[in-house]
C-alpha cells in the first residue's frame, strides 16, 4: 500500500513517510476549516497540529498580523491563521524558520515564490497579499481559504464520482493553463495542493516548487523534485519538467480522485521508479470499469508514458474533460 504522501525537494533525499490525514482546522467561527499552502514540504492540517498552535514557541504577533494560529508546517516553516489587523480580515501567512546559516537562502527561497504567484491573476489559484521580513524572519502572507484539500475530501467521502471529478479537473486545468501562461510550470499537483473552499470554488496553492521558464537556464538544470507518486516517468529518469509533466500530475490526481489509490503503488522514490521501468501500472479502467469512456480515454491520455502522446496544453486536456461531461471525446 502507497504511503499517501512523500515528497522529495531539491537537493533533498527522498524518505517515505506516512502523513496524517486532514481534517478541518479550528475555526474562529462557523464558516468551516480553512488551510493555506506550506510550499516548504507537504502541509498536513490536523488536530493535533492545530494544538500545537497553542504552543509557547507561536508567535502571538508578527508584525501587523494578530491571533496567530498554526495550521500547517514544513521544513522551511509554518503557515498560521493570522488576522491583518491593518484591513481586518483573516489571511493565511507563512512564516520561515530562523536559521542564520541558511537565513539568505530562506529569504531568496521566499521572495521567489512569492514573486511567481504574484504573477498569477486567477480565480482557481490562491492569491499572495504581500512578503516581508520582520521580527528576524521572512513572512508571506495570502489568501486564506475556508475550505479542505481534496485528499481531506477523499478521505471523508470516498472515491468521487467521474462528473465530479472531472468538473474539479477542468478548474484544476483552468488554474494550471494560467500559470504556465505566465510562464511557470506548477511541478507539485497533487491533491494535498489543491482545495475546495466552502461554496464550492477549486484553489490550487502551493507554488514552493514551481519553475520559473523565464529565468537563465541555469534555473532549468533537470532535477528531481516533487512528489514520486505523481510525478511523471521523464522526471524520475532526471529529464527536465515540462507542460507535459504537469499533465501527467493532473492526470495522477483525477485517478486518484475515482479510486483513492495511484497507477502504482509504492512507499519510496526508488520503488516507483522501479515500476515504471517494468511497466507495472494499473490502467484506470482496470480499477473503475464503469466510468464513462470518455473520462476513462481523457485520464489515461495525459497518463502515457510517453509525454509527446500527452494532450500539448493544459486547455486541451480542459476541453477534453468538459466534452466528458456530455458523453463525447474531444481528444484531438
Amino acid at each position: 500500500m502507497a504511503s499517501p504522501d512523500f515528497r522529495c525537494s531539491p537537493g533533498a533525499t527522498p524518505k517515505p513517510r506516512q502523513a496524517p490525514e486532514v481534517v478541518k482546522s479550528p475555526s474562529r467561527d462557523d464558516s468551516g476549516g480553512g488551510q493555506a499552502a506550506d510550499s516548504s514540504s507537504s502541509t498536513e492540517v490536523s488536530e493535533s497540529a492545530a494544538a500545537v498552535g497553542c504552543a509557547a514557541d507561536v508567535p502571538r504577533k508578527w508584525g501587523q498580523f494578530e491571533g496567530l494560529e498554526r495550521i500547517g508546517q514544513g521544513f522551511f516553516g509554518e503557515v498560521y491563521r493570522a488576522w491583518d489587523a491593518m484591513l481586518e480580515r483573516d489571511v493565511a501567512l507563512k512564516l520561515y524558520r530562523r536559521a542564520r546559516n541558511r537565513l539568505e537562502e530562506w529569504t531568496q527561497y521566499g521572495l521567489r515564490e512569492a514573486r511567481l504567484l504574484a504573477r498569477i491573476r486567477h480565480p482557481n489559484v490562491v492569491s499572495v497579499y504581500g512578503v516581508d521580513h520582520r521580527q528576524g524572519r521572512l513572512g508571506v502572507w495570502m489568501e486564506y481559504i475556508r475550505g479542505r484539500t481534496l485528499e481531506a475530501l477523499l478521505q471523508e467521502l470516498g472515491p468521487l464520482a467521474a462528473r465530479e471529478a472531472a468538473l474539479i479537473g477542468f478548474d484544476v486545468c483552468s488554474a494550471v493553463a494560467a500559470a504556465h501562461e505566465s510562464g511557470l510550470l506548477h511541478r507539485d499537483i497533487k491533491s494535498k495542493n489543491v482545495m475546495r473552499e466552502n461554496g464550492g470554488r477549486i484553489v490550487l496553492m502551493d507554488f514552493g516548487l514551481s519553475q520559473d521558464l523565464r529565468t537563465a537556464s541555469a534555473d532549468r538544470v533537470p532535477r528531481i523534485c516533487g512528489t514520486p507518486l505523481y510525478m511523471a516517468p521523464e522526471l524520475l529518469r532526471g529529464e527536465a519538467a515540462s507542460v507535459q509533466s504537469d499533465i501527467y500530475s493532473i492526470g495522477i490526481l483525477l485517478y486518484r480522485l475515482v479510486t483513492s489509490g495511484y497507477p502504482v503503488e509504492a512507499n519510496s522514490l526508488n520503488e516507483v521508479r522501479l515500476m515504471y521501468e517494468r511497466g507495472e501500472t494499473t490502467l484506470l479502467r482496470d480499477r473503475r470499469p464503469d466510468l464513462p469512456e470518455p473520462f476513462l480515454r481523457t485520464v489515461e491520455r495525459s497518463l502515457s508514458p510517453d509525454a509527446g502522446e500527452r494532450f500539448a496544453t493544459v486547455g486541451q486536456m480542459g476541453q477534453a474533460l468538459s466534452a466528458s461531461l456530455v458523453g463525447c471525446a474531444c481528444l484531438t
